[in-house]
């Protein structure tokens, strides 16, 4: 039996035009750094009646932003090595059992296990200088603009009612910030939280009106693109916890930088309403600035839509449907000790 199994909770190093940017000072800061030791693993299970002849796990480290800094990685498994998509998906730690007699046997387990080290750093931003200020055009020739500004999987920008509903917020907001705004308290007002989502992605997020955090961005970024303002989905974890995934999304001022959203903790209260557009928390990882990720795997290329902790898949081998493969992932994150 051959079995492939990946599971993905994403990385992304910065793609050619997408370099860290200094942001304008006192516009943007990275304060209040809180420190967390995370473990990701993976174990897989052969509960059934036949010898794998391959099997493949996987796991990402998160690269550094602004925000987050990753120390002291470690890895344990067998036969591991690490990878980079040639697309930008960052660091993958990978354990292949390729040959005959290397995977578990019937009832036998292989695990792979990744730790870290993470500051994660608060996100302040000045709303009031931010709200006042004289942006320059956006430069639509550069790969920033070109990139964060496109309809794609899941952030259909280029749908005709996401399309209808920007023009109408660019009339009510011009300027990119209040325009972004517009687009944030667009998602917040309409949409009920509901998990398991009933939509997947921006086009059936604003059509049902129900969704979870993911296609809550989905639909904050889509709308950003519709108006001409780049923005990117941020999936990732709360650092606290266990297996607690959470999306969020963050959109580009021209001559600021890149600046947070998060719709979903917005509804929380007024309170928080205020500070989750334009500030971010310090008990967050974020893995993947990107959703519709390609991954390269020994069976060929695959595309992830939301790239969270959970997102794994199998390609059954002739005559199983893997379905006896029992696969178990944790992602754990505790305060590091002072």
């Amino acid at each position: 039996m051959i079995l492939h199994l990946l599971l993905l909770t994403g990385s992304v190093s910065a793609a050619p035009g997408d370099a860290p940017r200094s942001p304008a000072p006192g516009l943007i800061e990275y304060v209040n750094p809180a420190r967390y030791e995370i473990t990701q693993s993976i174990n897989a299970t052969n509960t059934d009646v036949s010898a794998l002849e391959l099997l493949e796990l996987n796991l990402p480290i998160p690269q550094n932003w602004p925000e987050q800094h990753v120390s002291d990685v470690a890895v344990t498994g067998d036969a591991t090595f690490r990878l980079r998509d040639l697309e930008g998906m960052g660091t993958i730690v990978r354990s292949l059992y390729r040959q005959a007699g290397q995977g578990p046997k019937p009832g036998e387990s292989r695990t792979l296990t990744v730790t870290y080290r993470l500051e994660c750093r608060e996100i302040r931003t000045d709303s009031a200088a931010l709200a006042t200020r004289r942006y320059p055009s956006y430069d639509q020739r550069s790969p920033d603009y070109r990139r964060f500004t496109r309809g794609e999987k899941l952030i259909e920008a280029d749908a005709p009612p996401i399309a209808a509903l920007a023009q109408e917020l660019r009339r009510q907001a011009p300027g990119p910030y209040a325009y972004a705004r517009a687009a944030f308290d667009h998602v917040v007002d309409h949409t009920e939280y509901v998990s398991p989502s009933p939509a997947q992605g921006a086009l059936e997020c604003l059509q049902k009106g129900k969704a979870d955090c993911g296609s809550y961005a989905a639909l904050f970024v889509a709308l950003c693109r519709a108006g001409g303002v780049p923005a990117r989905p941020v999936a990732g974890c709360w650092a606290l916890g266990d297996n607690q995934w959470h999306c969020w999304a963050e959109f580009l001022l021209p001559g600021v930088g890149w600046v947070p959203a998060d719709p979903t903790a917005a509804q929380r209260g007024a309170g928080e309403r205020a500070y989750y557009f334009g500030n971010l928390d310090n008990n967050r990882v974020a893995l993947a600035k990107t959703f519709n990720l390609t991954v390269n795997t020994t069976r060929g290329s695959r595309e992830l839509g939301f790239v969270q902790v959970g997102t794994w898949w199998w390609v059954p081998a002739p005559g199983s449907s893997g379905s006896r493969m029992g696969v178990e992932h944790r992602f754990r994150g505790a305060k590091a000790p002072d």
